[in-house]
């Protein structure tokens, strides 16, 4: 997760990833949101969503999918918040 840059394997090719931001919950538990930049039928932006574990003694992170709804819901409500911001900037 370094220069806003994460990399993953996907099907033995290194993909980079664009970070849009990590926040961590009430609980404790991190988050981070990222993309490639990659647009869907509508013309939005693909973004995906994990939990995260840094290994301190590496600096390696683990990536969990996120499978409970309120979790989900968190996650929506913060992608909300950061996009009604932008709207009401323009």
């Amino acid at each position: 997760m370094e220069n806003n840059e994460l990399i993953l394997v996907e099907e033995g090719q290194e993909v980079k990833y664009r970070i849009l931001f990590s926040i961590e919950d009430v609980e404790g538990k991190n988050y981070i949101v990222y993309t490639k930049d990659e647009e869907n039928e509508k013309g939005e932006i693909l973004t995906y969503a994990a939990l995260y574990e840094k290994n301190e003694e590496n600096g390696n992170i683990k990536l969990i999918s996120i499978k409970n709804d309120k979790e989900w819901k968190f996650i929506v409500e913060v992608l909300n918040s950061i996009q009604n911001g932008v709207d009401e900037k323009n």
